[in-house]
């Protein structure tokens, strides 16, 4: 499997004496569709827009998946897809599909996605097995993926 490094991740910097510069978030180039991509130590995979995609056996030893939805459960691209902990953006991701996965370690972490200006956010926690889910409902303001 190939994985390259990807432009799209931004962390916070530090100058003089530590003090952490917090960057604004631009939207990060597209991601190829079902092609994991590293940022740094981080991987991350957009996939999901068919039954295929979705049923990739590759897709379930991601610790961590995010379900892009409308609110009658219709899936949603389009979205800006960024992880962040302890206030640090660690990846953000513009996906043209409904699933974003992120290999992640372990610990608790912040997901925000947007789609058309409209925003969602929650927590996810990243066990040491298995795969957390989150899903983010947007109740309007997005188009569905068809």
């Amino acid at each position: 499997m190939r994985t390259a490094i990807h432009a799209a991740v931004l962390v916070g910097l530090s100058v003089g004496l530590g003090t952490p510069l917090h960057a604004q978030i631009d939207r990060a180039p597209p991601f190829p569709i079902d092609t994991p991509m590293r940022m740094r130590a981080i991987e991350a995979v957009c996939t999901g827009v068919n039954a295929d995609a979705r049923n990739d056996p590759r897709w379930a030893s991601y610790p961590l998946k995010i379900e892009l939805v409308d609110a009658a459960g219709r899936f949603l691209s389009g979205a800006q897809v960024t992880v962040t902990k302890d206030d640090e953006a660690l990846a953000s991701v513009n996906c043209a599909g409904p699933w974003v996965l992120f290999r992640l370690p372990q610990g608790a972490y912040r997901v925000t996605a947007q789609i058309e200006g409209v925003s969602r956010t929650t927590k996810a926690n990243v066990g040491g097995s298995g795969q957390a889910k989150v899903i983010l409902r947007f109740a309007g303001g997005a188009a569905p993926k068809r």
